[in-house]
């Protein structure tokens, strides 16, 4: 994993029940823009197999089911997702086991098909992750990215296939 450059730092606040099939619990995460002073919240779904969920949204946004399009207009999208990654890592580092999935979302009247945010995102996933550890998968056509362990697809505890199906059954996409 490449060296991080600075983010705002993330601070663990609860652990929530999960809320659909296969999924164990949901982390929830928050940190606060020293440039906007927003305050982000991460919610950190935890799946069966040892993968985990990023979704990140504004705190003032989190009753809106669009909270994962909206856009702030700070002009920081690099430090917000950095901070976020730095949350992945927190898992990285604590499960030798983990494998990462985040959809990028469309914004207001842009199709779901390879998203400014999943273009952003997987440059960002390139940069830091790299192909080392990771085995990185896209699905352009619903804007979503899997990060599989490469061992763990070696070792047959994860079949790349049945993760795809998995997710694309929770989140609906076609």
């Amino acid at each position: 994993m490449a060296a991080l450059p600075e983010r705002y730092g993330a601070r663990f606040v609860m652990r929530k029940p999960p809320v659909s099939e296969g999924m164990l619990h949901i982390d929830l995460w928050r940190f606060k823009s020293m440039k906007s002073g927003k305050i982000y919240l991460v919610d950190v779904e935890v799946y069966e197999k040892h993968i985990y969920g990023i979704k990140f949204y504004l705190r003032s946004q989190a009753h809106l089911k669009s909270r994962y399009s909206y856009q702030t207009n700070d002009f920081e999208p690099r430090r917000i997702v950095l901070s976020c990654i730095y949350v992945m890592k927190h898992y990285h580092d604590t499960d030798e086991r983990s494998s990462f999935a985040f959809v990028g979302a469309n914004s207001e009247g842009e199709s779901v098909e390879c998203t400014k945010r999943f273009r952003f995102y997987r440059r960002m996933m390139n940069t830091y992750f790299g192909r080392k550890t990771f085995e990185h998968l896209v699905d352009e056509k619903n804007s979503a990215y899997l990060m599989l362990r490469r061992c763990e697809v070696q070792r047959n505890n994860l079949s790349v296939k049945e993760v795809e199906d998995f997710f694309k059954h929770i989140y609906m996409l076609s």
